[in-house]
């Protein structure tokens, strides 16, 4: 079974049809630069920003085409492998895009952090909602760290930054910042903090607070030797009125104050309660 395998693998390694003299050129021409966009890939990957990544990716695709027409005119002919080197610019370009995008998709996501921290920063400095003029300020100044810094990643023949998106991304958060937990905690801490210092204010100062009220005595025959009185307090708590019921039985001891011989069995008098205060 091991013999069989083995002719069978030997049989379709010489059926395979051998490479042109381009195709070879072209796959030789690749290896350098495969190497090189391997490394950028993983630093991208890492979450690292390559330095100068426009001139440096723009470079070695011209130097890699450069490279293939000197190794046609070498091996080949002059004008030849047209077909190839097309194949090679696409494969390398696509390439160079995609570790562009994944770089300019971090820049994007920095910015984005850092302008939620500073819009949040200057809420807490100004203990208050910002204003339009305010928020436009800090959003420019975003884009334009944005377009400098993807300006430097971007080869010469990708014409889309994704600067739109980006500017949505932004704008979206900039208008939105109050809905954030952290700024809905801030605000309604201000309310709070608003409110006490209204309690306070009021409490302040002069202030006159009159409470009306009433008592009620019984007083039947008798020498005096019972009294009973009952007071309660009907109303609103900020502002009670006062009830006040006795019962006396002093009916037969003269009323001194009336000079009568026997006071009145029932007595009514109105009262009422002044509260002044100053803060």
């Amino acid at each position: 079974m091991v013999g069989a395998s083995t002719v069978s693998a030997e049989s379709e390694a010489s059926a395979a049809p051998p490479l042109s003299p381009c195709e070879e050129v072209r796959r030789e021409t690749l290896q350098n630069p495969v190497l090189k966009m391997s490394r950028w890939q993983k630093a991208a990957a890492e979450g690292r920003t390559i330095h100068a990544y426009g001139i440096q990716a723009s470079r070695l695709l011209n130097r890699t085409l450069a490279n293939f027409d000197s190794r046609v005119r070498a091996s080949v002919g002059e004008g030849q492998c047209d077909t190839e080197r097309q194949a090679l610019d696409q494969e390398v370009r696509q390439q160079i895009t995609s570790i562009f995008l994944v770089q300019r998709s971090m820049v994007e996501q920095v910015l984005f952090q850092r302008l939620k921290k500073d819009l949040l920063r200057q809420m807490q400095r100004k203990s208050r909602e910002l204003t339009m003029k305010e928020k436009l300020r800090l959003f420019h100044a975003a884009m334009h760290d944005y377009d400098v810094q993807v300006r430097e990643l971007l080869p010469f023949f990708i014409t889309n930054s994704e600067r739109d998106r980006a500017e949505k991304r932004l704008s979206e958060l900039q208008w939105g910042i109050v809905d954030m937990p952290e700024a809905k905690e801030m605000l309604q801490r201000w309310q709070n903090q608003k409110m006490r210092r209204l309690s306070m204010r009021q409490n302040k100062g002069f202030s006159l607070s009159m409470s009306p009220g009433m008592r009620l005595m019984f007083r039947p025959s008798g020498l005096g030797n019972l009294q009973i009185s009952s007071r309660r307090q009907v109303g609103p708590p900020h502002n009670p009125n006062e009830v006040s019921i006795g019962v006396l039985n002093d009916g037969k001891v003269m009323d001194v104050y009336n000079k009568q011989p026997n006071p009145p069995l029932i007595k009514f008098q109105p009262t009422i309660g002044i509260d002044i205060s100053a803060g």
